[in-house]
């Protein structure tokens, strides 16, 4: 059975390559992102390059999010520098995998404001899927991940805080 399946998804990825057409892509994208433990989901804004390299394709980000936990009192302002490994399903589908790097500062507000920051830096993963709708030298991209990160450490006065996320990505990518 193994093997089967094993054929059928060579067998995928080798006529995708001759279905996608190469090409480089760069522009913004906006993502609604809701933390385990934070108290509302917020949008964070990023920019994005991504290469399609057949039935293959790879993607670099970096971001910017500001969350608060625990009725305001904890603020943290992270910095996601991911890299997504992509594999064409369909030619407007894929399955997505890769890294993070989140440096991530924590303030102390309100009660705890005598607390002083602290930034940590922590490596991530994350797994979704996608869709790319191209519209000429656009490409509207539409993915789903969930992002493996763990709990913030060392918080002063608190309880470990899960950092782990789900994030809704859109973006406008032009092509180069």
């Amino acid at each position: 059975m193994f093997k089967k399946l094993f054929v059928i998804v060579l067998l995928a990825v080798s006529v995708s390559g001759l279905t996608f057409a190469q090409s480089i892509a760069i522009g913004p994208q906006a993502a609604y992102i809701k933390t385990s433990d934070a108290e509302k989901g917020v949008i964070m804004p990023a920019g994005a390059i991504r290469l399609n390299l057949g039935g293959l394709g790879i993607e670099g980000s970096v971001g910017y999010k500001v969350e608060e936990f625990f009725d305001g009192l904890i603020e943290t302002t992270s910095y996601p520098i991911m890299v997504t490994a992509l594999l064409k399903i369909l030619p407007f589908i894929h399955a997505e995998a890769g890294l993070g790097w989140y440096n991530t500062k924590i303030t102390y507000k309100g009660a705890l404001s005598a607390i002083p920051s602290s930034t940590q830096k922590e490596v991530g993963y994350h797994a979704g899927a996608g869709a790319e709708i191209e519209l000429g030298n656009l490409l509207l991209t539409a993915d789903l991940r969930y992002v493996k990160m763990g709990e913030l450490k060392d918080l002063k006065n608190v309880s470990n805080l899960k950092s782990d996320f789900i994030a809704i990505v859109g973006g406008v990518m032009f092509r180069l």
